[in-house]
């Protein structure tokens, strides 16, 4: 099993609208660059969970995904983030927050931020 971080990379790489998506930190060339569109996925959540007969069956696993629009970004948001949520909930991940818009008065960069947990249930 791949970690949980990456299974979401995957799955976002097939929407193809983000220039850039990273794991765990934004390389430092697109740190100040709000013309591309960028995403950024961490982990947020590993528990061991639902346990039974002194053994844990399940894993929980959460991630935290923020998208940093560009700035001429010419696509429409909402149709994209439904398109996210979407592609992530028929792969088994269920979205527990969904923040909202933000826009930043010095760039006018728009950012969102969502919660996608997953629960995998573990074979004997």
């Amino acid at each position: 099993m791949i970690l949980p971080i990456y299974e979401v990379d995957d799955l976002l790489q097939t929407l193809k609208f983000a220039d850039a998506i990273f794991v765990n930190s934004i390389d430092e060339e697109y740190l100040k660059d709000v013309q591309s569109t960028t995403i950024l996925i961490t982990e947020t959540v590993n528990d061991l969970d639902k346990r039974a007969n002194n053994r844990f069956r399940n894993l929980n696993y959460g991630v935290e995904l923020q998208i940093f629009y560009g700035i001429n970004f010419n696509q429409s948001i909402i149709d994209i983030e439904i398109k996210v949520a979407r592609l992530l909930e028929r792969n088994d991940w269920h979205m527990t927050q969904s923040k909202s818009h933000i826009n930043d008065p010095k760039t006018n960069q728009v950012t969102k931020v969502f919660y996608f947990t997953k629960n995998y249930i573990l074979e004997e």
